[in-house]
């Protein structure tokens, strides 16, 4: 025992001695930690702000009920009620309100349903005349009242799907945030069903069920409806987010990758800094265990104050990532609201878990090395340099290399085995790169002999001598600057590929519709527009949430007119089959993601749930669409005039004749919107284009925020490697300043061997960064999202990594050259 409290104090007393050293390790570790811990608070936040809204949504009920057309008979309620003798019951309209620019929701129900009881909104019962008597009636929770400046009493002007309304506030009641109903305006079933313009109309049907009377309840209801579990949504909204959830995790699992090598670095160079030390310990007694031991609890030590650190830090870096993958949650799946991060403790002990995991398995190759020498052997190699022999490693690399491809052709479609493979492909190629690194600067300073110059000559030399110390940095720095590369391979060719699908996709000139949730158009529309001077066909478009093998889905309804503005990317099926489909009405085509989710193939029987019973089509062909990861299908308008009694339209495509001036029909058909009280929304092709592609720039945002961080990760660790070689080879620099090497020069040469080292870097990251993009894009994309992409490479992309690396590199190396070409000789000279 006192033995080892010796070693620890010994240990100590080294860090204390090296502050800045310690410092960058740390920091190293808690870069790494960080990143794991935003992730996860951010999100988990997301999910909880999915699980929050739902609860807002559903309050106590358990199930809702809701029509395959998305509109409720209200008669179904006075059913429930009276005939069924339910009391948990609850009807609901859901308006979208504009005041003042800004929406807000409007909940339509029945107060008397809701006076009875205890969990009621608040002041539900007050003024409950006013609310069943007074044209525009509401109420209004007080933050929505303070928030647009409300004032009981004082009629509001709003509008409601591009419609003026009047809105008579009646009483303002007190809410707390998340409660049911609590932050949206409330108003009398009727009210808001005039206010919508739904005659008779409900959106949906809220009831209290057990899992019995569920069960019961389903089986009596008429086809036209469905009863949902709301708890069935959350596990909808759980299987849409776990591709992209998982990605996150794995970008920020390569931080920590990247960190363990900056760990193996520093507590390489601790081992060689104090092998003296060791020597003399190991003379007087010292077992190779207890060196062992002593090297690990150092490590984690380090790894519990940095991962502690990296807690902190994450928390405050999650708060920042949240914005970014709320943003992305809404722009991809169901819109979500940025709410502070949820500590989980579970989280937090987790990430804390796995850093202290990789540091102590990055501490395992120095601490053996340095437990295994012979006393003498240490004393004699007290300045020689430390670390597995890079053959050594060149076998384990192409084992590691070689298994995944066998790990992603063995697991067939599981997307956590795809990034067990790529970081086996990390991993293996990391191991390799120390030979690699070798040979390289072997044939480099030979060649530099025949056509180089003195300083050519000195910087190599210096490059090579220096390999066993900045080794693991430049792999470090290498593994990040290859992420980069990956990643920006694969996004440039998602991008390509979602702008070449916009560009076949949409093919009319202007596009018409109501910018409201649920707002839809008259089918008259089409026939008024199509007769314009200037337009020479209008295409219709429904848009619709329907059923298919009892899974909600976005259906897409086109008529036959849509073939002229709108083409299918057919990957399964006749080039013509969409066309087909449109003229003869029968059958239907499915998404390249959900036929891939479903493992859906030509012929395949699907049954769509129409108020008129379970009707089955044939799946005629799979369809390249970017616009959901989930899955939607597109059905002839046919098939929905036959089961479905709302003819209303979501958008209308027009193509116009070659002398038609677009931004003058723009003018007159939202004139025309504004004559009917509707606010039309009037863009053109162009517009959707850049308008889809600002939403595709801003969902990789937190990926490229992410990358730059990895990166950040590991400019510390070359930072810290080289401080610490600098400072074990002062006495070498000090000599080339004895010969007549000036400050400046020493500065300039310095500089010269970081650049260097950042090329070597950039080119070793380059093949790494070629072989990630094919696996993200043929494995990972198409296991995580069901997309099929072309790969296209970009020069660019090679360019900005090399230059990415010799700058982090460079950059690294001004603070310990500074310091060198600041230093005194003369104690540089005399160190021992």
């Amino acid at each position: 025992m006192r033995r080892n409290r010796a070693l620890l104090r010994a240990s100590l007393r080294f860090y204390r001695q090296h502050p800045l050293q310690l410092a960058l390790t740390l920091l190293g570790i808690a870069l790494g930690a960080a990143v794991i811990v935003a992730v996860a608070l951010a999100t988990r936040a997301a999910a909880v702000s999915f699980d929050r809204s739902l609860d807002v949504l559903a309050g106590p009920m358990t199930h809702e009920i809701r029509a395959h057309e998305g509109v409720v008979d209200e008669n179904l309620y006075r059913w429930l009620r009276v005939d069924r003798g339910l009391r948990d019951v609850v009807p609901v309209v859901r308006l979208r309100v504009t005041v003042d620019g800004s929406s807000v929701d409007l909940v339509g129900t029945d107060p008397f349903a809701l006076i009875a009881r205890d969990d009621a909104p608040p002041a539900a019962g007050n003024a409950l005349a006013a609310l069943l008597t007074e044209a525009g009636a509401v109420q209004i929770p007080v933050a929505i009242a303070e928030r647009f400046g409300l004032v009981e009493g004082e009629p509001i002007e709003a509008s409601v799907a591009g419609r003026a309304v009047a809105l008579n506030p009646v009483a303002i009641f007190e809410s707390a945030e998340g409660e049911w109903f609590g932050n949206t305006l409330l108003a009398d079933i009727s009210t808001a069903q005039h206010l919508g313009g739904r005659r008779g109309e409900l959106d949906s049907i809220q009831l209290r069920l057990s899992a019995a009377g569920a069960a019961d309840l389903a089986a009596q209801l008429p086809d036209a409806v469905e009863l949902r579990a709301f708890d069935d949504q959350r596990q909808t909204f759980d299987d849409m987010t776990r591709a992209f959830r998982t990605n996150l995790t794995a970008m920020s699992l390569l931080a920590v990758l990247v960190g363990a090598f900056l760990v193996y670095n520093a507590m390489s160079f601790a081992v060689v800094q104090r092998t003296p030390s060791f020597a003399v310990l190991r003379m007087l007694g010292t077992l190779p265990r207890d060196l062992f031991r002593l090297l690990l609890i150092e490590a984690l030590g380090l790894g519990l104050i940095g991962g502690l650190l990296g807690l902190m830090l994450g928390t405050v870096l999650g708060q920042g990532l949240l914005v970014l993958v709320t943003r992305t949650v809404s722009d991809l799946f169901v819109s979500v609201d940025a709410l502070r991060p949820d500590f989980s403790l579970g989280q937090l002990l987790l990430a804390l878990s796995v850093t202290l995991a990789a540091v102590l398995l990055a501490t395992l190759a120095p601490a053996r090395a340095a437990a295994r020498t012979a006393p003498a052997a240490l004393e004699r190699e007290s300045r020689a340099q430390s670390g597995p022999s890079a053959r050594r490693l060149l076998l384990p690399g192409l084992l590691l290399v070689l298994a995944c491809p066998i790990v992603i052709v063995v697991s067939e479609q599981s997307l956590l085995a795809a990034f067990v493979g790529l970081f086996l492909l990390v991993a293996g190629y990391a191991l390799l790169c120390p030979l690699a690194l070798r040979l390289s600067l072997a044939a480099l300073v030979h060649g530099g002999a025949r056509v180089g110059g003195t300083a050519l000559q000195l910087s190599l030399r210096g490059v090579q001598s220096a390999l066993p110390r900045t080794g693991p940095a430049l792999v470090a720095l290498a593994v990040a600057v290859s992420a980069t590369v990956g990643v920006a391979i694969m996004i440039g060719s998602f991008r390509i590929s979602v702008a070449d699908w916009l560009g076949d996709t949409l093919q009319g000139d202007l596009y018409v519709y109501l910018d409201a949730e649920g707002a839809r158009l008259d089918p008259a529309w089409q026939a008024s527009l199509e007769g314009l001077p200037g337009v020479s066909s209008a295409a219709a478009a429904r848009v619709r949430t329907l059923s298919i093998d009892g899974e909600s889905m976005r259906v897409l309804a086109l008529d036959r007119l849509a073939a002229k503005v709108r083409s299918f990317d057919i990957v399964a099926g006749p080039e013509d089959a969409g066309q087909r489909m449109l003229e003869d009405g029968h059958g239907i085509l499915v998404s390249e993601p959900l036929a891939r989710r479903r493992g859906l193939s030509l012929g395949d029987a699907l049954m769509l749930a129409t108020p008129r019973g379970a009707v089955e089509l044939t799946l005629r062909g799979v369809y390249r669409d970017y616009a959901s990861s989930y899955g939607g299908a597109v059905v002839a308008q046919d098939v929905f005039a036959r089961y479905f009694s709302d003819q209303d339209l979501s958008s209308l495509a027009l193509r116009l004749d070659a002398s038609a001036d677009a931004a003058a029909l723009q003018q007159q058909i939202r004139d025309l919107g504004a004559a009917e009280g509707l606010d039309l929304v009037v863009v053109s092709n162009r517009s959707i284009r850049e308008r889809s592609l600002e939403i595709f720039d801003r969902t990789f945002l937190i990926t490229d925020v992410l990358r730059a961080l990895v990166v950040v990760v590991a400019f510390v660790g070359i930072l810290s490697a080289l401080l610490a070689l600098f400072l074990e080879r002062r006495r070498e620099f000090a000599v080339l300043r004895a010969t007549g090497l000036t400050p400046r020069q020493l500065f300039a040469l310095v500089l010269r061997q970081a650049a260097l080292s950042g090329v070597l870097a950039g080119l070793l990251a380059l093949p790494l960064g070629a072989a990630m993009s094919v696996l993200l894009i043929d494995v990972i994309n198409r296991r995580s999202f069901g997309w099929t992409l072309q790969m296209h490479f970009d020069l660019q992309v090679v360019l900005h990594a090399m230059l990415l690396s010799v700058a982090a590199a460079a950059m690294a190396a001004v603070l310990p050259a500074r310091r060198l070409a600041a230093s005194d000789l003369r104690d540089a000279l005399y160190d021992p």
